[in-house]
């Protein structure tokens, strides 16, 4: 397939579309876009706000150590009872993230949906704060970094490597198991490099306005390239 500002057509519909949120779905990040309503509330401090940029920057580099930051994350939130973190996610989704969606993205999903596809979006941001996103695009399933609860609250991260880099990989082959299906009848949907071990493996894959070795990498294996919109309204606030 060929680079074009639009969304794919597949002569052959996967069974199963693996889509990253963060950059592949909208140009922000989910989890930063929550953090800031919780600093707003005085439910987080603004110096997590910096760390988080750092972290970002680390992100596009290719050099971000995830499970790090999940535990310190956790130790943020240890405080905050789940319901209340759902909540704030539900107010982050309809107020953030949804005006923020791509042009085109849920057409392009609903249609895949409508022939037989599976949708499951694969994060690395906590499954609270994408839950509301997956109801919205009627996903089949989210994967993302196990989390133990404990009374309500968040206590530490589960069994198993982050849901980043690799990680993303391993939890997508264990989310197919139960459904004898193989990766090759899926596709994939990445935006970053560190999401290459699990573009590779996909019998189809999607890159989303990629950069720099993601670029090179998606035209010497001839992989989708689209590179859809930000939302007019978004674009006008820069």
């Amino acid at each position: 397939m060929s680079s074009s500002p639009t969304w794919p057509l597949f002569e052959k519909t996967p069974t199963v579309a693996f889509l990253d949120v963060d950059g592949t779905l909208l140009a922000h990040t989910t989890s930063y876009m929550f953090a800031r309503i919780l600093a707003k509330r005085g439910m987080l401090r603004r110096s997590v706000l910096l760390r988080a940029v750092f972290y970002g920057f680390q992100h596009r580099l290719g050099r971000l150590d995830y499970g790090r930051l999940i535990e310190g994350g956790l130790d943020c939130l240890r405080h905050i009872p789940l319901v209340e973190l759902e909540r704030i996610a539900y107010e982050n989704f309809a107020e953030f993230v949804k005006p923020r969606l791509f042009e085109g993205v849920v057409d392009h999903l609903n249609e895949l949906r409508q022939k037989g596809t599976s949708i499951v979006l694969v994060s690395s941001s906590p499954g609270f704060v994408i839950e509301p996103l997956g109801l919205y695009l009627g996903c089949k399933g989210t994967i993302t970094t196990p989390v133990i609860i404990e009374k309500g609250r968040l206590a530490e991260r589960g069994e198993g490597p982050p849901c980043y880099g690799d990680g993303k990989l391993y939890w997508v082959e264990r989310w197919l198991e139960p459904y004898g299906v193989s990766l090759d009848d899926c596709v994939a949907y990445a935006d970053n490099w560190s999401d290459r071990a699990l573009l590779k493996k996909a019998g189809q894959a999607v890159v989303v306005n990629p950069k720099g070795r993601l670029l090179r990498l998606a035209r010497e294996r001839g992989w989708f390239i689209a590179r859809p919109r930000r939302p007019l309204k978004t674009r006008r606030k820069g």
